[in-house]
């Protein structure tokens, strides 16, 4: 379901073989994602390159991540974000409480 590759001591983060983040993976994703965020200091970065939807499962496994990368301090962030997110991010006006990769996301600045 993820793909983890370290480049710079950055780790990135992505999906393969899947095109929603639902109530079916979102689960291992937070626990998976856990795992690499616990270390203090650590920097993810999470593409949602190929994710044209999420539901609310998907949401909470997220926030659940910004939280906990918060909470240690490590930095959590996503990039490669499909219109069809980043519409459904500024619904739930989540978009200001993600930290979303501006390289990625300069393109939607204009929608906000």
């Amino acid at each position: 379901m993820l793909k983890l590759k370290i480049e710079g001591g950055v780790y990135n983060i992505s999906f393969h073989k899947t095109n929603r983040l639902n109530s079916l993976i979102a689960e291992s994703l937070r626990e998976e994602l856990f795992k690499i965020v616990s270390k203090p200091g650590r920097e993810v970065k999470l593409s949602m390159k190929g994710i044209s939807f999420i539901d609310s499962s998907g949401f909470e496994a997220i926030m659940a991540v910004v939280n906990r990368a918060s909470e240690i301090g490590s930095r959590f962030r996503i990039c490669n974000v499909s219109w069809e997110v980043y519409e459904l991010l500024k619904l739930m006006k989540l978009k200001v409480t993600l930290e979303i990769d501006p390289i990625k996301a300069k393109e939607f600045i204009h929608a906000v």
